[in-house]
């Protein structure tokens, strides 16, 4: 297994786990589309804020104050950038990709698109 990362604002206290999309690793949050897209989206609609990446592996905690453990109360917002994504006509829902038959709400992956360029 890679280093997972997380996007993280300290200004705000809250993370883009990028959950349900396939993306968590360095080269597949860079090269998958979607989470590019993701990222790029968040940190223009945050601009000034203290926002980086960080791992789920190292002791990288780059912002002034505080730790990783600081992170088990900050807001999950991956669901509410997607859904502004969709809302302004930048990525598109196809559904679900594959779910886990014992788990389905928890366990999936979404289909998402990037449509704005098409």
């Amino acid at each position: 297994m890679g280093v997972g990362y997380t996007l993280v604002n300290y200004t705000k206290k809250e993370m883009v786990m990028f959950l349900h999309i396939p993306a968590e690793k360095a080269r597949e949050l860079a090269g998958s589309p979607i989470s590019a897209t993701m990222t790029t989206w968040y940190l223009l609609q945050n601009l000034g804020d203290d926002i980086s990446f960080v791992s789920d592996t190292y002791d990288d905690w780059p912002f002034p104050n505080g730790s990783k453990e600081d992170m088990d109360h900050y807001k999950e917002v991956t669901e509410q950038l997607v859904d502004s994504l969709i809302k302004v006509g930048i990525l598109k829902d196809e559904g679900i990709i594959r779910a886990d038959e014992d788990e389905p709400e928890l366990i999936y992956m979404r289909s998402l698109k990037n449509i704005w360029m098409a």
